[in-house]
């Protein structure tokens, strides 16, 4: 039994690659319409990349997505309600990528493409143990869904991070559905993580890369996101799920931690939630002299390891209040570590006090008399 879900994976293996090798394609072919439609991230202000970088992740990996999908057992695809949701959220944030959307529009739009998909999971998802939601499953699966999209959106600041942790959680989920015997919501995960791989290639820095050659977009992000919040949800529904959200919550902590974090940041800073600045993680990482690769192989080891503990716990059974307890434990480490970087930035920003010797003249006579 435990090598059946392994033998169903190898099956579907020409629709991973394929879902590789279309995302590879998508980003080669699309490079030149992103310059002729004008669909270029340009350094500038709080953006320090060098030169016009295409913003076309979304646009290469979500058809890769559903094509290699549509080849799937229909029990293991995500639904077609789940599908438009996403491409929703796709042509919005190419149209936000290209023209610029007021934050009312964009909230407006990730609201109903959420409904559309969370409408028929939302209500069988066990957040608790015992603890039904009733009429409020629906809104909280939303908020649930349009907080990851806007969470992975934010995470989005270095190149390869947003990617590397979409593929990471991903591949959690997958290995948690595996452990809970549900062959079909294994599948459905992995198409989307293989697009993810296939960006990464663009997006990744590494010894044979010095720079991304390929921007995720809001496009991208925010599809990531909130796919990645509906494959949670779908894990934790139904009689058979894989395990409560109070675990599968561990899988995407970092990114919404980091989001909620933000916020909260910004509103005492008296700034509103959806500005941007340098205050996230990474770019704090990067502002103390971590090279943009470290600090996105740094926050993505770190994306996977909490990953790996959901899904332990998942696995295991462990109770909600050790979760919860353990992920408030997350969101403490998270503050200190903010708190402590910037304390050390600010330390070595202050002007150095010259030594006696390199004082002036006149000073060191004032001081000898």
């Amino acid at each position: 039994m435990a090598s059946e879900p392994v033998e169903t994976t190898m099956s579907y293996a020409p629709q991973m690659l394929n879902a590789f090798l279309l995302t590879v394609v998508f980003v080669i072919l699309l490079q030149g319409v992103a310059q002729r439609a004008g669909l270029l991230d340009r350094p500038g202000g709080r953006k320090q990349h060098e030169g016009a970088i295409p913003l076309i992740g979304g646009l290469a990996m979500f058809p890769a997505f559903v094509v290699a999908s549509l080849w799937l057992e229909p029990d293991a695809r995500a639904p077609w309600t789940v599908m438009a949701g996403l491409g929703v959220l796709v042509a919005m944030g190419a149209c936000d990528d290209r023209f610029g959307l007021r934050a009312a529009s964009r909230l407006a739009i990730q609201i109903g493409a959420a409904l559309l998909i969370v409408w028929h999971v939302a209500p069988s998802v066990v957040w608790l143990r015992d603890a039904p939601l009733g009429a409020f499953a629906v809104p909280l699966g939303v908020i649930f869904v349009v907080g990851l999209a806007n969470a992975f959106n934010m995470a989005d600041g270095i190149d390869g991070l947003a990617g590397g942790m979409g593929a990471v959680a991903l591949f959690w989920l997958a290995l948690a559905a595996m452990a809970a015997g549900r062959a079909g919501a294994m599948i459905a995960t992995l198409p989307l993580m293989f697009a993810a791989l296939g960006f990464l290639v663009f997006n990744l820095r590494h010894r044979w890369r010095s720079k991304a050659s390929a921007f995720m977009g809001d496009a991208g992000s925010m599809m990531l996101g909130a796919a990645v919040a509906y494959f949670t949800l779908a894990l934790a529904a139904g009689e058979n799920s894989a395990g409560p959200m109070t675990a599968l919550l561990w899988i995407c902590a970092l990114p919404a931690i980091e989001t909620l974090s933000l916020i909260v940041r910004r509103l005492r800073a008296g700034h509103s939630p959806m500005s941007g600045d340098r205050r996230h993680l990474h770019h704090i990482l990067v502002d103390a002299g971590i090279s943009p690769a470290r600090a996105a192989a740094a926050l993505i080891a770190v994306s996977a390891a909490l990953g790996g503990v959901g899904c332990g716990a998942a696995t295991l059974g462990a109770s909600d209040a050790a979760l919860t307890t353990g992920l408030g434990l997350v969101v403490a480490a998270h503050g200190l570590a903010v708190v402590k970087i910037r304390a050390l930035l600010r330390f070595n920003a202050r002007p150095a006090e010259p030594e006696l010797g390199m004082q002036p003249a006149s000073q060191l006579e004032r001081q000898n008399a």
